[in-house]
């Protein structure tokens, strides 16, 4: 391949690859770009031609990156977040007057309890920004952020891997739920009890393995587990007409045990706490932009009262 004469190449053509990879997918490109797919098409024709290769392959309705493509990608796509995101702040962020969009990963469970304060300080800070909420696997996280789909994301600690920043936010544990009348009455369940129950669980990862299974299994306890979720705020409805446990945070435990027809019972475990952090990739931690949105969801998770 030869050198490319700038000139030669509208950089438009960049945008709809750098779109079409992180979605995969001509029609779901075009519907960010406000392009119909046959336009998406056309653009991708002229891509192939100029660098000579297939750039995408389709196999089903997935379109997989040839190796020059992640490539190309691997260059650009930071350098195109970064006049996007000059272009949106005329040069500056200025939280006052920018209208960016942000993309943050945060699950219902943390959309409940810290979106409604987050929104609150960014509609007095910034009242022109927008704010995006994308819900992932545990999986998927990191990768999105390494592509750029995801500004930040919200959640436990885990391995995401190098190139990967985090911040504590604040601290839960995991409780469990049960309807006033279910025949686990004690303030603990037993281990007899945690054996026999059927249980309604969360999972956020591919694999299957919730946080609390994790825990469970390093402790040697096993559970019956009737149905496994990836909505934490459902787990309540499931729980209160059935003889179904539900386990979820106790920051959201408590927020329905105040009313309806709900009680806490806490596990026969010593310690059962997990921390919420935020996490970003290291290209975005001394930017103007990102270091704004962190600092305003510290102040959000700051303002959260503690569980009695």
């Amino acid at each position: 391949m030869s050198k490319t004469n700038l000139s030669s190449l509208d950089l438009n053509l960049l945008v709809i690859l750098d779109r079409i990879y992180t979605e995969r997918s001509l029609t779901q490109a075009g519907k960010r770009l406000f392009m119909t797919q046959s336009a998406v098409s056309h653009a991708l024709a002229k891509l192939r031609d100029h660098f000579g290769d297939r750039l995408f392959i389709r196999r089903g309705n997935r379109m997989d990156p040839t190796p020059l493509c992640t490539t190309l990608h691997k260059r650009i796509s930071s350098s195109l977040a970064d006049i996007m995101q000059s272009l949106d702040d005329r040069g500056y962020f200025n939280p006052a007057t920018s209208q960016r969009t942000f993309c943050m990963g945060l699950s219902d469970y943390l959309c409940r309890l810290l979106l409604p304060s987050i929104l609150t300080i960014i509609s007095k800070e910034a009242p022109d920004i927008s704010i995006r909420i994308i819900q992932t696997t545990d999986e998927q996280r990191a990768e999105q952020l390494k592509e750029g789909k995801l500004d930040l994301f919200l959640g436990c600690q885990r391995d995401y891997g190098s190139g990967i920043m985090r911040e504590k936010l604040f601290e839960d544990s995991e409780v469990c739920i049960v309807r006033k009348d279910h025949p686990v009455k004690g303030e603990y369940m037993t281990e007899a009890e945690l054996a026999s129950c059927n249980f309604v669980a969360l999972s956020l990862s591919e694999s299957g393995l919730g946080f609390l299974e994790d825990f469970l299994y390093r402790k040697g306890v096993q559970r019956q587990i009737k149905v496994v979720v990836q909505q934490e705020t459902v787990i309540p409805a499931l729980v209160e007409n059935s003889d179904l446990v539900g386990s979820l945070a106790e920051r959201l435990a408590l927020m329905h045990a105040d009313s309806g027809n709900i009680r806490i019972v806490r596990l026969p475990l010593e310690n059962t706490g997990f921390n919420i952090f935020q996490h970003w990739h290291s290209l975005n931690n001394d930017e103007p932009a990102h270091k704004w949105l962190r600092s305003i969801i510290k102040k959000a998770a700051e303002t959260l009262p503690q569980p009695k």
